[in-house]
């Protein structure tokens, strides 16, 4: 299985189950909105997996790095969207934010774009890191 698919399926698991980990612990309702901070741990999880596949997965071209890190970005974002879905339609529909309640369809829709973007860009990143030449101090 390519790894974009494998490290894609990874990062959506893992981000679903932070938020899942983050409402069991009650961060989620509590009144200082401490789950709005821990979430943005969560973005180790798609850090980590596109510096997986781009500088470690044995890239050869742009077009291949932009390629899998839309793979990588779509897989993330379908499953971590899914779990946004789960989240606020079935676990907690009641979440609201400033007393507004949150439909679960608009933001599992933003959750998959957003993975689709930053998944991309940071695996763009990551293949540019690798590929750029060690200096050396001396002549």
């Amino acid at each position: 299985m390519k790894p974009s698919l494998v490290l894609g399926l990874g990062v959506g698991l893992a981000t679903g189950a932070w938020m899942f980990a983050e409402y069991v612990l009650g961060l989620h309702d509590s009144p200082d909105g401490a789950g709005r901070w821990t979430g943005f741990l969560s973005l180790v999880f798609p850090a980590l997996g596109a510096w997986r596949l781009g500088a470690r997965s044995g890239l050869c071209s742009w077009a291949e790095a932009l390629r899998q890190g839309l793979v990588f970005g779509g897989v993330g974002g379908a499953v971590g969207g899914a779990a946004i879905w789960l989240y606020f339609a079935v676990v907690n529909p009641g979440f609201g934010v400033g007393g507004r309640p949150v439909a679960a369809g608009p933001q599992a829709a933003a959750g998959f774009i957003g993975a689709l973007v930053l998944g991309t860009i940071l695996t763009l990143a990551a293949y540019a890191w690798s590929r750029r030449k060690p200096t050396s101090p001396l002549p």
